[in-house]
């Protein structure tokens, strides 16, 4: 990591572009913020964000294709060689009464100002087109010690807006960093004001921090500093519970102890072993709800008070299900016959997400999923002659006419156990065998 910045490909390019065009209007102009931040740490920039002098009118009439994205509030998005800039003017803040907007915003001159209403070190520092640094705050001293330090007062900021208390957390846990101690404090004294903020923006940094670099971490940071029972809609208590138990098995102590009273970088690290690296967020969530023991309904609660999308909490509640489903046992025909029931009732899409969460041996191993069972479990999926109703070589309309009844929800009923019997290997999937199946079963009730 260097205290100035270097400009590399065309997203960069294009930035400069912008940036030089405002100069060349008279006034200054910075990338800053985030993305100054992960160049500095050799990181690639996702979003390039500017900060200008510019009044908004001015940057409207320099771009006559800008968005007007947030003219109140000083926003202007530019579009350059196919990317997306947000235009910021130079600003302060003042007066936040619902404790996560500010009630009013003024526009200044001079850059300093603008990095001073920020919310941490290491994302107040902006770099001119030369790459130079503008950086009054020490950000870049911040960034090579690994700590974030709320700008200023900690709970000034943390009071302007909550929603930095969970940002704190997980910009230590993306980064790898500790927590300064009055930044700590601050976490603390302020975290009530959490129920405060709509469970959209909590669901929307959970979410990022499961999609980043150590979701363990990061909820294990979340559990130290008794974050999700302050949420506006607390976070149920018995998957907490079940989260802070798993932590303690894996990690011994439940946070660093640190002289200045910060969070330890270490601190936190007992969720890790249960999230697998390489799975994708969804699976991330599934992998932690399962380390708190959450079962399918504790699973779809959890992400309904998050405001996850349907068809996303629909997946991570099938993985959870059919693991729920799954013999804890070790005799390979129990196994399989857990494991072909599960499949059935959850779909093949969850039993390949599940075998894909616990590819990992030290995943496996921290969940205490028997070895033999991950092993077998794909081939006997591939073996298995139907996975679902619509693959049996009988339909409803057929069974309705075989007993002369009306058709209703026995039909689903009389399905669901001849695809039992042929999943298991008790019954051939042919036409005669399951209309001689469906009779039996009749004239036996």
């Amino acid at each position: 990591m260097v205290g100035t910045m270097t400009y590399e490909g065309a997203q960069w390019n294009a930035g400069l572009e912008v940036l030089h065009a405002l100069v060349q209007s008279g006034e200054e102009a910075y990338f800053v913020g985030g993305c100054v931040r992960d160049a500095l740490l050799g990181r690639r920039a996702s979003d390039i964000d500017i900060t200008t002098s510019a009044a908004p009118e001015l940057v409207m009439r320099l771009f006559p294709d800008a968005l007007p994205t947030g003219l109140k509030h000083g926003t202007v998005t530019v579009r350059r060689a196919g990317f997306f800039f947000e235009v910021t003017t130079f600003r302060q803040e003042a007066g936040y009464s619902d404790g996560r907007r500010p009630d009013e915003v003024f526009f200044v001159r001079d850059v300093r100002e603008d990095l001073a209403r920020r919310d941490f070190t290491i994302n107040a520092m902006a770099a001119g087109a030369d790459g130079g640094i503008v950086d009054p705050l020490g950000g870049v001293t911040d960034l090579r010690a690994s700590a974030v330090r709320a700008v200023g007062e900690p709970a000034q900021r943390f009071g302007e807006d909550a929603l930095r208390i969970v940002r704190c957390v997980r910009f230590a846990a993306e980064f790898g960093f500790a927590v300064d101690g009055p930044t700590w404090a601050g976490v603390l004294a302020c975290r009530d004001k959490l129920g405060l903020i709509a469970m959209e923006r909590i669901g929307a940094e959970l979410d990022k921090m499961c999609a980043g670099q150590d979701p363990g971490r990061a909820f294990g940071l979340l559990l130290a500093a008794e974050l999700p029972e302050r949420f506006k809609a607390p976070l149920p208590g018995t998957w907490l519970a079940g989260l802070r138990l798993a932590a303690r098995e894996t990690e011994g102590v439940s946070r660093g102890d640190r002289a200045d009273g910060g969070s330890d970088p270490g601190e936190g690290r007992g969720l890790a072993r249960y999230v697998p690296i390489r799975a994708d967020a969804d699976l991330r969530w599934a992998a932690l709800l399962l380390a708190g023991r959450a079962s399918k309904a504790d699973a779809e609660d959890v992400l309904r008070r998050l405001h996850f999308a349907s068809k996303r909490m629909k997946r991570v509640a099938a993985v959870i299900g059919l693991h729920a489903g799954l013999d804890a046992g070790s005799e390979e025909e129990s196994l399989r016959r857990s494991w072909t029931l599960a499949v059935l009732d959850y779909g093949t899409e969850a039993a390949a997400d599940w075998l894909r969460l616990f590819e990992d041996g030290a995943v496996r191993e921290a969940h205490g999923i028997p070895e033999a069972l991950r092993s077998a479990a794909p081939g006997w999926t591939a073996a298995l002659p139907a996975a679902r109703i619509s693959e049996l070589a009988i339909r409803g309309d057929e069974l309705a006419a075989l007993s002369g009844e009306p058709a209703g929800p026995w039909i689903a009923i009389a399905l669901r156990e001849l695809l039992e019997q042929v999943a298991l290997g008790a019954l051939a999937n042919d036409a005669q065998s399951l209309r001689e199946a469906f009779m039996r079963k009749r004239r036996a009730t």
